[in-house]
């Protein structure tokens, strides 16, 4: 991924209202599991079931535990629940991300 369309990749983040650092590192879990399963001689599963079974572990951890915010201007009511349009936008930007990154 060159710096045009990192930028461009970012912007269409903004633009669907999801932290580009978020679907990096979830996109980062995502390539490091795939190439683990190529070495292992088998292919992944497709990025959408991964990330179906990713969103599901996510919210079960989220819901373990309180989510304390000190320090800083938000309160816990500031922390937004992932909604299903929150996470069809991260997919979609995974996806784009994904694509780029080869």
């Amino acid at each position: 991924m060159n710096d045009s369309q990192r930028q461009a990749w970012r912007e269409g983040c903004t633009a669907a209202q999801v932290d580009p650092d978020i679907v990096e590192h979830t996109a980062t879990n995502y390539l490091a599991y795939r190439d683990f399963a190529a070495k292992q001689k088998r292919g992944p599963i497709p990025l959408n079931e991964w990330f179906r079974w990713y969103a599901i572990e996510n919210a079960s951890e989220l819901s373990a535990e309180k989510v304390r915010v000190v320090g800083c201007s938000v309160d816990e009511s500031s922390v937004r629940p992932a909604t299903p349009n929150y996470q069809r936008a991260i997919y979609e930007q995974l996806v784009a991300y994904v694509a780029l990154r080869g």
